[in-house]
């Protein structure tokens, strides 16, 4: 009869949690063993993008114009030229190190055909160097992103503003790579201590949807 009552209790148990729970619980899963199993690709993609950043409490087109008649060389095209890829190529020189260091040997640079991407939206540079970026990881060709990022960096001490912000992209491609490898090993990330920061420095971007605009018309990294 006890056995009995515990069968009765488990049916009665197993039909009171709703269909929607059991299908959350599952697709939670699923997207955890996607998210770990990128860690067996060769390459993925990687966007730098500038298109929303606050740079000095400015736009990037404000702050690149005072810095231009600011300066007696053409700091314009320094910026874009020079600057500005070498930002890039800060981060994604740190980035792809680390993740070598943990183990891994993928590829994380422009690859417009890789099946995934990381999208990197810049969304502050202080006038220390300090930065923050908004990323998305998706699978190419798609808008609904399967993990948010939040990724900070520590601007420099000594040198030029575009020194400085080198510091900051360079540790922000260390603590990126701390968080792919978390993701890769958990299948997912803890965000929280991030979200405070996310909702002072980008607003504007998504936090809670899970879709994004990924086609990025000109203000990008690409070709770094």
């Amino acid at each position: 009869m006890k056995n009995l009552h515990l069968l009765l209790f488990t049916i009665v148990l197993a039909f009171s949690i709703p269909a929607n729970s059991l299908n959350a619980q599952s697709s939670d899963k699923e997207m955890r063993e996607l998210l770990k199993s990128l860690k067996y690709e060769k390459k993925i993609n990687v966007i730098i993008d500038f298109l929303k950043a606050k740079i000095h409490g400015k736009s990037e087109s404000d702050f690149v114009y005072v810095e231009d008649i600011s300066s007696t060389e053409d700091w314009a095209t320094l910026w874009e030229t020079e600057y500005k890829p070498g930002l890039c190529h800060d981060l994604l020189g740190e980035f792809n190190t680390n993740m070598f260091d943990y183990g891994y040997k993928i590829r994380f640079e422009n690859f417009e055909n890789a099946k995934y991407q990381i999208i990197l939206r810049v969304s502050s540079i202080s006038t220390k160097g300090d930065i923050i970026l908004v990323g998305y990881i998706l699978e190419h060709g798609q808008k609904e992103y399967l993990q948010k990022l939040i990724v900070s960096g520590t601007g420099g001490t000594f040198g030029s503003k575009v020194n400085l912000m080198g510091d900051g992209f360079k540790r922000a491609g260390k603590e990126l790579a701390r968080q792919m490898n978390i993701l890769f090993k958990r299948g997912r990330l803890n965000n929280g201590e991030y979200e405070e920061l996310l909702e002072d420095f980008a607003p504007t971007y998504p936090t809670t949807l899970r879709f994004i605009q990924p086609d990025l018309p000109g203000e990008s990294c690409r070709d770094f």
